[in-house]
């Protein structure tokens, strides 16, 4: 019994490292939410391989013991690498908070509280994805944020969403892929006197073809294209972790905070997965990002980010 238990927990734990290691040889979005769960993952591996060891003691136990650690130390060095942590005097500089909120396209009910939230949360920007039940309370909203692109403001849909205390310019609007149409704004805010590149961004699912990862080149060729201080949230449905999000984040220079917050699924609470993201390049840099305390009804919990305006003005 004691063999068969130890036999059953290695070959299990040998087919989910299996899967995670293709990530380093070729990844393929089969695999694309077991990337973004690596950490998760990773972590049960090596609790499944203490219990192995506590069943019975074999070099090959070892050897899984060892890869689960291998592989769980390094989803937390992923996890780190894109950090950008404003100096004790960079967190002096003037800053702008920014709201990003999938509400979720049918949490009607919830909508009256959603807009009380959004309204009294001190944000000066505002990104929200699936935004079709504020679309009867879109005057309510404009007493706070006077200037909004969607819900009939150049894009017809009220899906994708961008709120703002000061005028929006430029706004440039995107369908990423055929799935979903105008899911990426690109627009220009004026905060604290210095003119802030704005994104609001929400990608497909990851197990959706290469869908995704399409997307994400798309979004990166776009915003490579804006020039000076830029600032990105939205759901990406994916954490950093995963292999194409490392690759946006690189072609983008973005960077984000040393622990990003759970946010989906919102039963999992902290134990759940970072897939709604706020990304910074310098010269800002994000100085808190704190998940919202109440998802009002949302399969999705919102975030809140005070980023610090580094650098000289131009």
């Amino acid at each position: 019994m004691r063999q068969a238990l130890s036999v059953a927990i290695c070959v299990i734990v040998s087919l989910v490292l299996a899967a995670i290691g293709t990530r380093y040889v070729h990844p393929h979005w089969i695999l694309a939410t077991l990337y973004s769960l690596q950490l998760h993952a990773a972590a049960l591996c090596v609790l499944a391989m203490i219990l192995a060891l506590a069943v019975k003691r074999h070099f090959f136990v070892w050897l899984l013991f060892a890869a689960s650690l291998l592989f769980t130390g390094h989803a937390v060095l992923m996890g780190r690498e894109f950090a950008a942590v404003p100096s004790a005097e960079e967190a002096q500089a003037p800053t702008v908070r920014l709201l990003s909120f999938n509400i979720l396209n049918d949490n009607y009910e919830n909508a009256g509280d959603i807009v009380r939230a959004i309204a009294g949360s001190g944000a000066d920007l505002v990104n929200i994805m699936e935004a079709a039940p504020l679309r009867v309370h879109l005057d309510e909203l404009a007493k706070t944020y006077p200037y909004r692109v969607g819900c009939g403001v150049i894009i017809p849909l009220c899906d994708q969403l961008m709120l703002s205390k000061t005028p929006i310019e430029t706004p440039i609007v995107r369908s990423l892929s055929d799935i979903f149409p105008s899911r990426f704004i690109l627009a220009k805010v004026t905060v604290a006197g210095r003119t802030i590149n704005l994104v609001g961004i929400h990608t497909t699912k990851p197990y959706f073809d290469n869908f995704h990862s399409q997307e994400l080149i798309r979004a990166a060729l776009a915003i490579s294209e804006a020039e000076g201080p830029l600032l990105v949230s939205g759901d990406f449905n994916a954490s950093s972790l995963a292999p194409n999000m490392r690759r946006f984040l690189r072609l983008t220079g973005l960077k984000t905070v040393e622990w990003e917050p759970a946010t989906w699924p919102i039963r999992a609470g902290v134990f759940g997965v970072p897939i709604d993201h706020v990304y910074a390049r310098p010269p800002l840099k994000i100085k808190s990002l704190t998940r919202l305390a109440n998802a009002h009804g949302s399969n999705h919990y919102g975030l809140m980010a005070e980023i610090a305006i580094t650098g000289a003005a131009p």
